[in-house]
């Protein structure tokens, strides 16, 4: 931990008051809270969890992650115990959850709803959607509206790991009224951020929907809750302009490799992107860049070479019979590279080989 965090938080804020033009009254209204809930926080007691977020992002937002991990190390009140677990995990600060949950057990004697159930989060995080975590939904009961809602979201993550994408979006719409009658303003982001990530996805792979996907994606990117999120709506933007436009693609991919590029352990994910940029350097007919022949496939894309010994890949073979029926201006091909697209449900990408069959005289319409 950063020594900034290392220090009470409060101290941290009062020195950047202390040394800004600004006073309290100013910084509070600009905050949205009133002057006696900031010197109320400042004076070391606790307010909503929401509030001690604004005041930090406002503040020093550079150092939001570190300041707020620090503040729910140092113990949340009942009333803040969810919206506490629930930045953390948008965080990925899986080891404060660990702590804050041992420490809520250790304290009651027993463990508390919203601990038991993020503990089930934590221990599915990998598994969304398999039988083990649908069967582990079902034995939680929801106390409260806002617990009512978070389990409601996570079965929304099964329905649409198990590609059930037409039940997951009805699910949504009952998600967002129950979001519309929670009362504390973080959680309503957070959850909202939620279905959005899953939106994004829904809206431009399987319904084909790029102006609503990017709407989701820059809601998502103003919310600015964590990289992860900020990365998901990046990429889909980056994807959704493959077919329309180089130059925003190629940005939206390249603001995708900035933030991979503080994460040393993501380096699949980090490669996976750059064989994304080669595709689409291929697609528009453009040189490969060096950097981004990452992969065989990469390679074989910037020799420029006929693709047909990815035909038998079961990943590579919808994008080998694109570009070589694209380039042959073979029928056969290209179909059967919207079939392959089509059959993992990805109508966007569908329509990448659907586009060069209408050049060729297909008539998608009879």
């Amino acid at each position: 931990m950063g020594t900034i965090a290392a220090r009470d938080i409060r101290v941290h804020l009062k020195e950047i008051i202390k040394s800004s033009d600004e006073k309290q009254n100013m910084i509070a209204a600009k905050i949205g809270i009133s002057e006696g809930y900031l010197s109320k926080f400042l004076g070391g007691k606790e307010i909503n969890f929401w509030m001690v977020r604004e005041i930090v992002r406002y503040l020093d937002p550079k150092n939001e992650t570190e300041l707020m991990e620090r503040h729910c190390l140092r113990g949340v009140k009942k009333k803040n115990y969810a919206p506490a677990l629930e930045y953390c995990y948008t965080k990925q600060l899986y080891s404060v959850i660990e702590t804050l949950i041992s420490t809520q057990v250790e304290r009651d004697g027993k463990i508390d709803p919203w601990s038991n159930i993020y503990r089930f989060i934590l221990n599915s995080r990998f598994s969304f959607g398999n039988i083990e975590y649908t069967e582990g939904l079902k034995v939680f009961s929801p106390s409260c509206e806002e617990m009512k809602t978070l389990l409601c979201i996570l079965e929304m993550y099964g329905y649409f790991y198990n590609g059930r994408y037409e039940i997951t979006l009805y699910h949504i719409r009952s998600i967002r009224s129950l979001i519309e009658s929670l009362s504390d303003p973080f959680l309503k982001i957070a959850f909202t951020a939620r279905i959005e990530e899953v939106l994004v996805n829904i809206y431009l792979k399987q319904n084909n929907d790029v102006n609503k996907a990017r709407e989701s994606a820059h809601s998502l990117l103003e919310k600015d809750l964590s990289i992860n999120l900020n990365m998901t709506a990046l990429y889909i933007l980056a994807l959704s302009y493959m077919n329309e436009s180089y130059c925003h693609s190629y940005r939206y991919y390249m603001r995708c490799l900035e933030l991979l590029s503080k994460f040393p352990d993501r380096n699949e994910e980090m490669t996976q992107n750059k064989e994304e940029i080669a595709i689409l350097q291929y697609y528009w007919h453009k040189e490969i860049s060096q950097e981004f022949q990452v992969t065989e496939f990469a390679k074989a894309l910037g020799k420029s070479e006929p693709l047909d010994s990815f035909y038998t890949d079961s990943f590579y073979k919808k994008y080998a019979l694109l570009f070589d029926g694209k380039r042959e201006e073979n029928a056969e091909k290209l179909l059967l590279s919207l079939y392959y697209f089509s059959q993992q449900q990805d109508k966007f990408r569908a329509t990448l080989p659907k586009i060069h069959l209408i050049k060729l005289g297909f008539n998608f319409n009879i």
